[in-house]
């Protein structure tokens, strides 16, 4: 999801690409009076969006390739100085800044780098008050809490310059500079191309504890099809989470922040009383905090406590560290401001700034979030019914459809002018031919669909693939367009491979329940036929088996049945999860060097099939989850609430020609565990039994194998396919990722931007001794190699355990896993590396913020 993210962003800045050479600028900032460094200033590009913040040692660095001519540093009590900058050189310019104004007596001078301690340390007294108090000071703490609030958030293009403006590719767009605006807050140039605006409601209940909020109205730019409206409102909601200061930890683009009023902060952060100053009316202490690592994942900035006794925030002003790894992100700023109401003290307003760009110094784009709080009241509400329900963000059926009227009557802050004619932008945007053009390219690279005329083909990346069997395999396919119609959508393939020179194909005619089947939620039935060959246990969750970066794999892969398989389906799924009712009959054929053998009448003889008659249900439970729809598959959004996942099937012999009568179960538990600072856990346990007698063992379960050198999350990257069958089983799979926890503690080392994980796979099963071959010669018997080997196997007592180490953010989007096969090494078939068995690297593309 990332990926696709990065993709469309890379996409919008493809326009922008530039030559322009990298300007650097790197320098001290110092007090005039004392000549001491100054930590924690902020130097910044005037009319840009480009700057750093000083570090203990008062040093800064600035790469961009879109400076301005001047350079601007500035501190709270000292007047700002700018200096001139000479654009695409690396120079060093040194600041001396004077005070302004008389410092109080109460201000603690602050500390030098490496003379820091907590002891008698008066801000470190001062934050142990702080974290005292919190649960006073929190609005958590209140038994009941409501409140409206105003969300608008905006995506714009930085750094525009006139010879960015001058450039031959804008020459049909120049109209948008009409709508260059320059922040008031921060005097940044930018140019606004989207916005999306919410209005909702807010309910708290402490005891028991519950938070709903109700979407009332949502309103964006959409800019053609190609998402829908939903999916583009969980992406963002995935970049933006609301940021609680009095929280232990505040996620923040799925990274995981230590609180500065956390307990234990005291020990990660180190504190800096600045001054005494004002803050709307109310004094306040000005206290400046830093990771004692840099390179930590944690915030630097200022927060403003009351000097009244309360020790409670007035305001918070939060920023990450120049060492910190974050990809893609150059920045991040939060303000967050509170207010007493009812002598409750509340947030007014929270605003979250990203800057975010594809390589240092390139052009970016910075997105900001800011939400207005209103109408705040403490009272249990009339109807308790706000409190009910599963989902924790309900979204009014109607709420994307709100009438202009609605909207002037209800926004808590209301949009400027450059805000409302965005709308306007878009919309005169979209009747641009090169713009149309380049919709056109976004929506290929992101659906892998070419529209021609009433049909889309597609997808780009199954056009070409290999296997052992197929050779290089040819395959073209398509789906229906949607101006062909809204409710029916046909699909198919025909695949070709010039090895066995067998044609393969698929079919399906899908009825929507709703007007259009591209809305949310889906509500279908769907017919389907597919003629094709596959491995027996690969599977991948969101890609088919014939992708091209698939194509290469390890060892023996030259066991496939061809399978010919009928379908019908109703699907339907709504904001919690789905529930999918079908029937499907299939018949199994070997093919490659896979055969189906077994003693018929005393002598042993070839099977030539197995045909299964199946009704079947599925259904997820995976509340406070969002998805991103695409045109054929729902990709959810990382969540860390519990997904579940439940199968039933029911085979019935000599029902359409079906061999077997059989029951089978799984239930599958998905769930994301955040750590704080040392990272994030990720468990994904399932559990099944096939119930029947006399069953082969190829409609028994077969644990998920990956023999592609690529690093597959929910497969068994060391294990063959094939190789185990059970007909009751329990398979766990654990990763752990630390994000750089431990080799940000690494001299030198924490300098390459690395990140850490390790990864646990294990599977056990067992068959009773009805459905075991080698008991049963009458069965269809465990598979072979040409040298008459066993290749598939019963588990014995032992589970099979895969475990490894690995690296990602390699060049920022790679990463390599070291996994050691633990057990079954006599098996046949078994990677080596550095002379020893079961060890293998897997590599896969990993983009992560």
């Amino acid at each position: 999801m990332r990926l696709f993210i990065l993709t469309i962003v890379g996409l919008l800045l493809t326009v922008c690409a530039s030559a322009q050479k990298v300007t650097t600028v790197s320098g001290t900032v110092y007090d005039a009076y004392n000549k001491k460094p100054l930590p924690f200033v902020d130097v910044y590009f005037m009319g840009t969006y480009v700057g750093a913040t000083t570090d203990l040692d008062g040093k800064y660095m600035i790469k961009t390739r879109y400076p301005s001519d001047t350079l601007v540093a500035s501190f709270l009590s000292y007047i700002p100085q700018s200096k001139i900058v000479q654009a695409e050189e690396k120079q060093t310019i040194d600041f001396f800044l004077r005070e302004e104004g008389v410092v109080m007596e109460s201000v603690e001078i602050r500390a030098k780098k490496g003379k820091y301690r907590k002891k008698d340390n008066p801000a470190v007294e001062l934050m142990r008050k702080v974290i005292e108090n919190k649960d006073r000071n929190s609005l958590a703490g209140q038994d009941f809490y409501n409140f409206d609030k105003h969300e608008k958030l905006e995506l714009d293009l930085n750094n525009i310059t006139e010879e960015f403006k001058d450039r031959k590719i804008f020459r049909n767009f120049e109209f948008l500079w009409n709508y260059l605006d320059t922040s008031s807050v921060n005097g940044r140039i930018f140019l606004p191309m989207y916005i999306r605006e919410i209005l909702s409601s807010v309910h708290y209940r402490k005891n028991p504890q519950v938070k709903k909020e109700k979407r009332k109205a949502v309103k964006m730019t959409s800019f053609d099809e190609a998402l829908d409206e939903k999916s583009i409102s969980s992406i963002v909601d995935l970049l933006y989470q609301d940021v609680n200061i009095y929280d232990n930890n505040i996620t923040l683009l799925d990274n995981q922040f230590l609180s500065p009023l956390a307990p234990w902060a005291l020990n990660y952060y180190r504190f800096y009383i600045i001054d005494t100053t004002v803050v709307d009316n109310k004094e306040a202490i000005h206290l400046a905090f830093i990771p004692r690592n840099t390179t930590f994942i944690g915030f630097t900035g200022d927060l403003f406590v009351s000097n009244d006794g309360r020790y409670t925030i007035l305001k918070a002003e939060l920023s990450v560290t120049k060492d910190i790894n974050m990809n893609f992100v150059r920045d991040v700023k939060v303000v967050l401001e509170f207010d007493e109401r009812d002598s409750v003290y509340v947030t007014t307003k929270d605003i979250i700034t990203l800057d975010i760009a594809l390589s240092e110094g390139s052009l970016g784009f910075y997105a900001t979030r800011e939400i207005t709080y209103d109408n705040y009241n403490f009272d249990p509400p009339p109807d308790e019914s706000v409190y009910g329900g599963i989902e924790e963000v309900i979204t009014d059926e109607d709420a994307y459809e709100k009438p202009e009227s609605f909207w002037k009557a209800n926004r808590i802050s209301h949009l400027s002018e450059k805000e409302n004619e965005l709308y306007k932008m878009i919309d005169t945007l979209k009747t641009v031919p090169a713009y149309k053009n380049i919709v056109k390219f976004t929506k290929i690279i992101t659906t892998g669909f070419i529209p021609a005329g009433p049909v889309d083909l597609g997808k780009i990346a199954y056009f070409l693939s290999k296997n052992d069997i197929e050779g290089w395999r040819f395959r073209m396919g398509f789906e229906t367009s949607h101006g062909w119609s809204q409710r029916w959508q046909g699909a198919g393939y025909a695949s070709y491979g010039l090895k066995d020179k067998a044609w393969k194909y698929s079919a399906s005619l899908m009825y929507s329940f709703t007007e259009d089947y591209r809305e949310n939620p889906k509500h279908y039935v769907m017919g389907s036929y597919r003629h094709d060959v596959v491995f027996p246990g690969q599977k991948f969750e969101f890609i088919e088996n014939d992708n091209f970066l698939t194509s290469f794999r390890r060892g023996e892969a030259n066991k496939m049945l061809f399978n010919s398989t009928y379908n019908l389906d109703y699907f339907r799924d709504n904001d919690v999860g789905f529930i999918r009712v079908g029937f499907e009959h299939q018949t199994k054929r070997p093919y490659g060097s896979l055969e189906f053998t077994a003693l018929v009448d005393g002598e042993p003889a070839a099977v030539p099939d197995i045909t299964s008659s199946e009704f079947n249900i599925a259904a997820e439970y995976a509340p406070n989850t969002g998805f991103i729809q695409g045109r054929t598959r729902r990709t959810p959004i990382i969540s860390y609430s519990p997904v579940v996942q439940l199968t039933y099937g029911l085979g019935i012999k000599n029902l359409l020609g079906g061999d077997y009568t059989y029951n089978r179960v799984s239930i599958r538990l998905k769930k994301r565990i955040p750590m704080s600072i040392v990272g994030r856990s990720r468990f994904d346990v399932e559990a099944g039994r096939i119930w029947g007698k006399n069953l082969p063992y190829l409609l028994l379960y077969i644990p998920q194998a990956n023999q592609s050198y690529s690093y597959q999350p929910t497969s068994f990257n060391m294990m063959n396919f094939l190789e185990f069958t059970a007909d009751k089983y329990v398979r766990v799979n654990y990763e752990h990722f630390f994000d750089g926890f431990v080799f940000n503690r690494i001299p030198l080392w924490k300098r390459l931007g690395l990140k850490e994980v390790i990864t646990f796979k294990m599977v056990y099963g067992d068959l009773d001794d009805t459905n075991n071959p080698n008991l049963n010669p009458e069965l269809i018997q465990f598979s072979n190699n040409a040298n008459g080997t066993q290749t598939t196997y019963a588990f014995d007592d032992r589970p099979y355990i895969e475990y490894g180490v690995g690296i990602y953010n390699v060049f920022r989007f790679l990463r390599f896993d070291l996994i050691q096969r633990a057990n079954y090494l006599e098996n046949p078939n078994i990677d080596a590396l550095f002379g020893r068995k079961g060890l293998s690297i897997r590599g896969r593309l990993k983009v992560e913020f």
